[in-house]
């Protein structure tokens, strides 16, 4: 068995992860039967960090949103 010679990296500060791709969204039912926006990711694509970060923010937005609206804390 060979070990591979992976070279490991320290980062101080942010990633920069570049521009995501414009988000696609496809429809689908919920369990509670109500029709949901789902973000849709292609894990092949080349900008699949950026838009997963980016996906990730939208989903925090939203939550915090529905929390601020049943006058929960974050």
């Amino acid at each position: 068995m060979m070990a591979s010679k992976a070279k490991l990296e320290i980062v101080d500060g942010p990633l920069e992860v570049g521009k995501p791709s414009p988000p696609r969204y496809r429809t689908a039912i919920g369990p509670d039967g109500q029709q949901v926006r789902v973000r849709m990711l292609d894990p092949n694509s080349s900008t699949f960090s950026a838009d997963f970060l980016s996906s990730f923010r939208a989903n925090v937005r939203c939550a915090r949103a529905e929390n601020r609206a049943l006058g929960l804390d974050d």
